[in-house]
């Protein structure tokens, strides 16, 4: 294979994983975000409504169901289900993110990225020997055997 055609070859591809890889962080933060927030918001509801709904829960309460809550408040129902819900749905991301593997994807992801960019960095000298150029070769092969996934 020739310098230019092993360059391009190797470009095309540090941006195709590249591309994976900033995929894999987007979505890790998305779902870390996402269990952050309907944890916290959980936790402010349930911890709310142990404290007889003074800060939030009765204000919940009495948006669901249109009257001012008692001691023992009628929307407490309502109350219980949003906290199902977002505990529910902060569960859930975290899972799917474990689930999935997005943190490890995303370091496999990068860590391909980064033999690509040496090989093509080793590229720019345009005076590479032939030696030089079958090693870089059998460096991409064993790329695109360490990480098949990235290449599909």
């Amino acid at each position: 294979m020739k310098r230019e055609a092993l360059l391009a070859e190797i470009s095309q591809r540090r941006t195709d994983v590249s591309k994976k890889a900033r995929r894999y962080r987007r979505l890790n933060i998305a779902l870390l975000v996402a269990s952050l927030f309907f944890g916290l918001l959980a936790t402010t509801l349930a911890g709310d409504s142990a404290a007889e709904g003074k800060l939030v829960a009765a204000n919940v309460a009495e948006a669901t169901t249109g009257k001012v809550p008692s001691t023992l408040p009628p929307g407490w129902r309502n109350v219980c289900r949003l906290i199902a819900i977002c505990t529910f749905l902060g569960t859930a991301a975290t899972g799917i993110s474990s689930g999935l593997k997005i943190a490890e994807n995303q370091s496999k992801a990068t860590l391909c990225v980064g033999q690509l960019n040496a090989m093509q960095i080793e590229l720019l000298d345009e005076n590479q020997d032939e030696a030089t150029l079958r090693r870089l070769q059998d460096d991409l092969l064993k790329v695109y055997k360490d990480y098949p996934e990235y290449f599909l």
